[in-house]
């Protein structure tokens, strides 16, 4: 079980542990009228605030504002079950709360542990004495503190974890195509040495030899027709080998992006591509390539998506690329430097790239990219 589980484990149980000593009073009939129904209210209110910022699938509790919400229906919550009840046992909430702050900026964080701690030593000032008042708040203090700081390097290394393992599953998919660009251009390098000396040299003595053929005659004149026609294979020969070295590299595509999307966490991609996906020319394959790299980036960064949906399909006139997310999605598209560099490349090839969202909707990708294709 992942970190992310364990903590979120470990608020709800905090939760409703911190619930058991109230509810015995109110059994006992040992809590007020009022007291009763204030918590009665707040109880429920906090679990399902803390059930909604839990959540990890897309929906309107992913979005900023709406965590913040959360985030202040839980203290509101988690002080008022602490001032209806008789002990102190429901501040252990606010640690609960504390440990979620990791989605906020620091300074908004410290004031938020800040403004709780002040709170609960108001609220503890009219159940025990100043002095123990001031030492309840305090280790609730430091115990806040404490879970924020946890929660917060949890998120870290999980951010970092995510993107050093997208970071390898990229380079891990570009190098199969460089390795096939670099045989290529080996291959040509090859071809072409092979021409200009080997293929130079061979038609130049089977021009000698034909010129000897004509001024020798006898068992001499067959020796050297013999080396002739030999010349002439052996050149043949080159020749083929020259052709067969210049032939046309092919990049799989379809491999290299199975690949890449094996190697993505945090959200999950669902290719539909053809069995077999091959471009002739290495720059085409490769900005396709970086073109689905980014688009996986930005989901994973900004889209707060559970899925992505991502097509290539081929045709006479070139290839098409299609992906859309289940995420938060936007009415405004300001282009970064990642979608536009996505749009260069294609435009310099000739193809085309067009983004369309709507807020609440995910983000969708339409792109185009001419290129010879072979079965």
């Amino acid at each position: 079980m992942s970190i992310e589980r364990w903590l979120t484990v470990a608020g709800v149980t905090t939760w409703l542990v911190s619930a058991l000593p109230t509810l015995l009073r109110i059994i006992d009939g040992n809590m007020s009228r009022q007291g009763v129904i204030v918590w009665a209210i707040a109880f429920p209110l906090f679990g399902i605030a803390f059930g909604a910022m839990c959540l990890h699938r897309p929906g309107p509790w992913r979005r900023p504002p709406v965590r913040l919400v959360l985030l202040v229906l839980q203290t509101l919550a988690s002080l008022a079950m602490t001032s209806a009840a008789p002990d102190i046992f429901p501040a252990a909430t606010l640690v609960v709360v504390a440990g979620q702050l990791d989605e906020v900026s620091q300074r908004v964080a410290a004031t938020w542990i800040f403004v709780q701690t002040l709170a609960l030593a108001v609220i503890s000032l009219l159940m025990v004495r100043p002095v123990l008042a001031l030492a309840i708040a305090g280790s609730f203090g430091g115990f806040q503190t404490f879970a924020y700081v946890t929660a917060s390097l949890t998120r870290r290394e999980r951010l970092a974890r995510q993107a050093l393992t997208h970071a390898h599953t990229e380079l891990l998919s570009t190098r199969a195509l460089l390795a096939e660009s670099s045989r290529n251009d080996e291959r040509l390098r090859i071809s072409r040495d092979l021409h200009d000396t080997l293929g130079h040299h061979l038609t130049a003595l089977s021009l000698q030899l034909d010129v000897a053929s004509r001024l020798t005659d006898g068992k001499a004149s067959e020796h050297v027709q013999q080396a002739h026609a030999i010349t002439r294979l052996l050149l043949g020969d080159v020749r083929n080998v020259v052709s067969e070295l210049r032939g046309v590299t092919r990049f799989d595509l379809a491999g290299a992006l199975r690949h890449l999307a094996a190697g993505v966490t945090g959200i999950e991609i669902r290719l539909d591509l053809p069995a077999v996906l091959e471009i002739e020319e290495g720059v085409r394959a490769d900005a396709v390539l970086k073109c689905v790299q980014e688009i996986i980036t930005n989901t994973r960064r900004h889209a707060a998506a559970r899925h992505l949906w991502i097509a290539l399909e081929r045709s006479a006139e070139g290839i098409t690329v299609r992906a859309r997310d289940d995420g938060r999605g936007t009415n405004t598209i300001e282009p970064g430097n990642g979608l536009t560099g996505m749009r260069e490349r294609f435009d310099a090839l000739g193809g085309r790239i067009e983004c369309r969202s709507s807020d609440g909707r995910g983000f969708e990708v339409h792109g185009f990219m001419p290129a010879t294709f072979t079965s």
